[in-house]
């Protein structure tokens, strides 16, 4: 049997264990019969003391006598005092150990020189040392210095890569209004520091949310010290939107994509139902094209079958963005000019496109059955802006044609095949699909559907699609034709259902093996590379003349598409918010709900809607709540109705117009006052005319004329040389008083 020998100093142990177990006591010494291990502790030898050590004792002896002679008693005493001495040298040992991890802490803090050298050594010399367990202050304090460590190398890191972020950032593009949160992650600036740079030297007070002008952005950025590049958005989206598409042995010749280009009503669309022998004119709302839409046909050319890519894009000023994603996707430009007209705005906007991403461009000269052409002006405009026609020694095609009667259109069709055929087109439909989103709808039963342009690869149902953040899996495929179809091929133009969410319009699309790369994919996209304008961020649009007391028109505006939504944003951002700032409560994409509803009931805003279907119990609801709804299927009808609220809400101005001279002949005092008794000298005195009283070339009174009399009748008129009585709030007439007369004229509203 194991006997412990515990030493005890204090009564009550002493009793508590009698009491516990049968036990024999003498002097400090508690002899254990049986004794249990109610809790053990491994130490490390190493560091430690050996209990041996402490309490040696003999293992062959089995039984103790508790009958105890004076020698025995003695050697008590002196194993008694080899305790003490124990205690003394541990105590030492632990002073020692303190010391130790002292200096080990020395040789942990570095200087800041040797922190950032970088060299293995110092590296070395970070890592944590081993504690024991039992010491938990040693092991806290352990732990304090790795973690310290640890955000030393993360600094260590962050300074190796300081200066090539720093160089990155020193070049950027602007190229539209940003919010202060979209401008701070541009940047790497804190908002925080951006806000407080606007209030104290330009006076203005921003918040992270709101939007500030083109201008205010520059002045940030020359302030923060950046470079700003030349050039606009369209040509740094081209450069973003080559796709992948080299030449593999699998590659085939693929259909060329051909975009139609002009300004508003110069035969655009009447052009391509001539070459697609359709009739969408009719279809379109107010005759004009408000989306893009792609077509496919087939033409015969040198005995081989031609598919042909067509994409018809707006040409009205407000579908800016529209137009810069056709020119982004397209192998060949038909820019179109009527021939009865000139090279207009949206005609000049269009050839910096093709100018600036190099493409290669047919110009068709619509309308030519008109008696009224302008073919050579137009040829030597065109010439002006660097399209020097064939026939004058440049390389530009130019082909006359009229929609309405076919003539030349075959010839049109020829001119494209051969103009793809020298350009070699090709694509691998043996790899996963890619290509640019044109646009996005939020279809009430199907949810987000996606309007896609397939650039290289095959597309097919069931395949793993990404976009920016979003990703999913491919349900069904719409072709143009408006069939169901289980996979597309390259240039082709199609409807997807994929999404969880609306996809950004101009953004580039992938597909991936499986749902793990799209996820990847999606981790790895750079907020920062999007340069775009939330739509819902033009709320309190800050200039530098922004005034704090200008009012605001509150509105929730549904559109049919994103593309539409994008328009209708653009559109009213050129109208000037001097006076009244437009303030976008909501802004987005579908049909009516009724959140958007309860929004305009809280927010007391008009609900604008765009080529939205309006359902029977949302109709209902519209009524009941008495909100200010409108739907518009025109965007400049929607554009000039937001302008007279906008004007409503401005105080009318008003001038003064000069329109005759009195002078004060007589006084008369009455009990409703005193009357002037007047002589019109020039002109003419109206009952409600606003009148400037003269003493002595002084000026000493302005306000209405109350009461025009007229030989004691009550007049509304008299002219000169008549005599006159009038009264107003001013009582102290006097003779020769000069009396200048003005009629009150509200001026126009302007914003």
């Amino acid at each position: 049997m194991n006997i412990l020998i515990l030493i005890f100093n204090q009564y009550k142990y002493k009793q508590f264990f009698l009491s516990c177990v049968h036990t024999e006591y003498y002097g400090n010494i508690l002899i254990l019969k049986n004794p249990k291990i109610l809790k053990s502790t491994i130490v490390d030898n190493q560091l430690s003391i050996n209990v041996d050590d402490v309490i040696p004792y003999n293992n062959s002896q089995t039984n103790v006598s508790v009958k105890f002679d004076k020698k025995n008693k003695s050697l008590l005493v002196h194993k008694d005092q080899d305790l003490i001495k124990v205690k003394k040298n541990k105590l030492k040992s632990s002073k020692n150990k303190h010391k130790n991890d002292a200096k080990d802490l020395d040789s942990i803090i570095i200087s800041d020189e040797d922190l950032f050298s970088n060299n293995s050594s110092s590296k070395s010399s970070l890592k944590s040392r081993k504690v024991l367990l039992k010491n938990k202050k040693n092991k806290n304090k352990s732990q304090i210095y790795s973690n310290s460590i640890i955000e030393a190398n993360s600094v260590l890191d962050t300074v190796e890569n300081e200066s090539d972020i720093n160089t990155s950032l020193k070049d950027i593009l602007l190229n539209n209004a940003l919010s202060v949160k979209d401008l701070s992650m541009k940047i790497n600036i804190p908002e925080a520091e951006i806000i407080t740079y606007l209030f104290l030297s330009k006076s203005i007070s921003a918040t992270v949310n709101e939007v500030l002008d083109l201008d205010v952005c520059i002045d940030i950025v020359k302030h923060y010290g950046f470079n700003l590049i030349s050039g606009d958005s369209s040509k740094l989206d081209f450069h973003e939107s080559q796709l992948d598409s080299n030449f593999t042995s699998n590659s085939i010749e693929r259909p060329p994509v051909i975009t139609i280009l002009g300004h508003v009503d110069h035969g655009k669309t009447t052009l391509l139902d001539s070459i697609l022998n359709i009739s969408t004119v009719s279809q379109e709302r107010g005759g004009i094209t408000q989306s893009v839409v792609g077509y496919e046909t087939i033409h015969l050319f040198d005995s081989k079958q031609y598919k042909l890519t067509f994409l018809d894009t707006p040409g009205h000023e407000a579908f800016t963005a529209m137009r810069i994603r056709g020119a982004q996707i397209t192998d060949i430009v038909l820019l179109v000019v009527a021939s009865d007209d000139s090279l207009q705005d949206q005609t000049r906007e269009s050839i910096k496109y093709i100018k600036d991403m190099s493409l290669s461009c047919i110009v068709v000269l619509t309308k030519i059955d008109k008696s009224s052409t302008n073919i050579d002006n137009i040829k030597d405009s065109l010439s002006q802006c660097g399209l020097l026609c064939e026939e004058w020694g440049g390389d530009t095609i130019v082909v006359q044609v009229s929609a309405l009667t076919g003539y030349n259109i075959d010839s049109l069709l020829s001119k494209i095949c051969l103009l793809a055929k020298s350009k070699d087109l090709h694509a691998d439909p043996t790899q996963l699909a890619s290509g640019t989103i044109i646009d996005a709808v939020l279809d009430q039963k199907q949810g987000p559907i996606a309007t896609i342009i397939i650039q290289n690869g095959t597309l097919k149902v069931g395949n793993v699609i990404a976009s920016e953040y979003l990703f999913g899996k491919v349900k069904s495929i719409i072709n143009s034709t408006g069939l169901r179809v289980q996979q597309s091929f390259p240039s082709s133009i199609v409807k997807v259902l994929c999404f969880s969410a609306l996809p950004r319009a101009g953004s580039h699309f992938y597909c991936f093996k499986n749902e793990k790369a799209a996820k990847e994919y999606n981790n790895n996209f750079s907020r920062s590379c999007n340069t775009d304008i939330s739509l819902n961020s033009m709320n309190s649009r800050i200039g530098l003349d922004t005034n704090v007391n200008r009012k605001q028109l509150k509105l929730i505006i549904k559109a049919d598409t994103q593309g539409s939504l994008e328009a209708i944003v653009s559109l009213f951002s050129t109208i000037s918010q001097s006076k009244v700032q437009i303030n976008f409560i909501s802004s987005s994409f579908g049909n009516i709900t009724s959140n958007d509803i309860d929004l305009s009931i809280a927010s007391e805003s008009p609900i604008l809607a765009f080529n939205v279907n309006v359902l029977p119990q949302i109709n209902i609801l519209l009524k009941k709540n008495q909100i200010h709804f409108k739907v518009f299927h025109i965007i400049y009808d929607l554009f000039e109705y937001v302008r007279t609220l906008m004007l409503n809400l401005i105080d009318p101005d008003y001038s003064n117009v000069l329109i005759g001279n009195a002078v004060v002949q007589n006084v008369f005092r009455t009990n409703r006052g005193n009357v002037a008794g007047c002589i019109v000298s020039n002109g003419k005195i109206n009952q409600d005319s606003y009148i400037k009283v003269y003493r002595k070339n002084l000026f000493i009174y302005e306000g209405y004329i109350k009461s025009l009399k007229f030989m004691k009748n009550d007049v509304d008129e008299v002219v000169s040389p008549s005599e006159c009585g009038l009264m107003s709030d001013f009582y102290e007439w006097q003779k020769s008083d000069l009396i200048e007369v003005y009629e009150v004229v509200i001026q126009e509203k302007v914003l």
